[in-house]
């Protein structure tokens, strides 16, 4: 009698063992409950500093809109040869430079200081033609163009309505110093 009691035991199902077996499932989707709320936070706070770095870009997008405009309005009246007051004229250009080099890329910055350093210096109407497409376009880029294909030739080509038949201005879209080369004009910058 004593061995069919320990044999009806060991063919019973322990319910420590059912119980457990029961409870992984449970356990796992606790678990997973608990991953996929942690991975909701960090998901939101996340679009929260993209929508904050978007609100941003658009502030400064705005800005540099704001400091860009006068320049470029007041460098096409000149180009245009109308009636300047020349006073007025530098404290444009003051106050441009003062807010480009905080608001500017480096190429809107570098193009905008070579556009100035060849004023200066009596430049072929070709090369401060291509100096001043240059600027407009790294202000075109820093505005929110960044991957535009626009070339010189297009932009000036709104201005200039002989530039493909006008020999001084032909291939405007060369590199910058092979104009210069071609013009047999040096930029002070690269002076000796």
């Amino acid at each position: 009698m004593v061995s069919t009691h320990f044999a009806s035991q060991s063919d019973s199902p322990d319910w420590r063992l059912s119980l457990i077996i029961a409870a992984i499932p449970a356990l796992a989707s606790i678990v997973a409950a608990l991953i996929a709320t942690r991975a909701a936070k960090h998901a939101k706070k996340a679009e929260l500093s993209a929508q904050y770095l978007r609100d941003l870009e658009n502030r400064i997008s705005e800005k540099k809109y704001d400091v860009y405009k006068p320049m470029i309005n007041l460098i096409r009246d000149m180009l245009d040869r109308r009636q300047i007051d020349e006073e007025d004229s530098r404290a444009r250009i003051s106050d441009f430079s003062t807010w480009v080099i905080i608001y500017g890329s480096d190429e809107a910055v570098q193009a905008f200081h070579n556009f100035m350093q060849a004023a200066y210096h009596d430049p072929p109407a070709k090369v401060l033609m291509k100096l001043y497409a240059d600027f407009v376009l790294a202000a075109r880029r820093d505005m929110g163009y960044p991957e535009t294909s626009v070339e010189p030739s297009h932009f000036l080509g709104m201005r200039i309505n002989d530039l493909y038949d006008n020999a001084l201005l032909r291939n405007v879209d060369a590199p910058y110093r092979d104009i210069c080369t071609e013009a047999g004009w040096q930029p002070p910058w690269i002076r000796p």
